[in-house]
């Protein structure tokens, strides 16, 4: 097992500002019969969920991998909820927006966190064997950006290499720390076929759709590869949940 080294015990303040907290909100446990998961903002800083269970609230919350959540009850990983949850602010921002999640989990599940500091395995994104095949950005003009298109794809638009590897991490479910060495801001284009247990570095075949799988497609198209490793990664450790009062 890996030490835990805490680097700050605290409670963390779940909403922030009492404010930044949804207006309504309906949490009800979901149908037995039902069995797909959903989670999504939809306009006007409104929360909906079927289905959805707490570690996919703190994931969402938080901005925390699956192995960045530590300990809870197990019912945090199987029982599911249906959501309808509402704010004032239309406009309200994404980091707003996470902290009325935060203070959703707070209120109805009384969930209290602390955070510590794990050894646990991440990325480094590194250059390919015969190296990288970016090239800098020369476009005064455009925006810097680095996005998710959609399943398996991500676009940079003057965009450093750190921007990139924080952005991996998403597809990979894994910390990606840059190793690139590659200090300049780059537009270019990853187009893979998403995987829900991505394939290991090195590992033969891709998914069973047809196309490159992520650690094919970063060699192919952009000269870079991805090394399994280990290294410090901050964790979100729970201290109390308890199962909400339907209403």
């Amino acid at each position: 097992m890996n030490a835990i080294t805490v680097v700050a015990l605290f409670f963390i303040p779940v909403c922030g500002a009492q404010e930044q907290a949804f207006e309504v909100a309906s949490v009800k446990p979901s149908r037995p019969e039902v069995m797909e998961r959903s989670l999504s903002r939809q306009p006007g800083a409104r929360l909906t969920a079927s289905n959805a269970t707490v570690k996919m609230l703190i994931m969402l919350a938080y901005q925390v991998m699956p192995d960045q959540i530590s300990g809870g009850p197990n019912w945090f990983e199987s029982d599911g909820f249906d959501i309808d949850a509402k704010g004032t602010d239309p406009n309200a921002s994404q980091g707003q927006f996470r902290k009325m999640v935060q203070s959703l989990l707070a209120d109805r599940f009384q969930l209290k966190v602390h955070r510590s500091t794990r050894e646990l395995s991440i990325y480094a994104l590194m250059p390919a064997k015969n190296g990288p095949k970016l090239v800098e950005a020369k476009d005064d003009d455009a925006e810097v950006s680095m996005r998710i298109e959609g399943p398996g794809e991500m676009t940079g638009v003057k965009a450093t290499m750190s921007m990139f590897a924080s952005t991996l991490s998403r597809p990979l479910r894994r910390k990606v720390i840059d190793a690139t060495g590659l200090k300049g801001n780059y537009t270019f284009r990853l187009q893979f076929v998403p995987d829900q247990n991505p394939l290991k570095p090195g590992a033969e075949g891709a998914p069973a759709n047809e196309g490159p799988s992520i650690f094919t497609a970063l060699q192919e198209q952009l000269g870079l590869t991805l090394k399994a490793t280990k290294g410090p990664v901050d964790v979100l450790v729970i201290d109390h949940g308890e199962k909400p009062v339907p209403n």
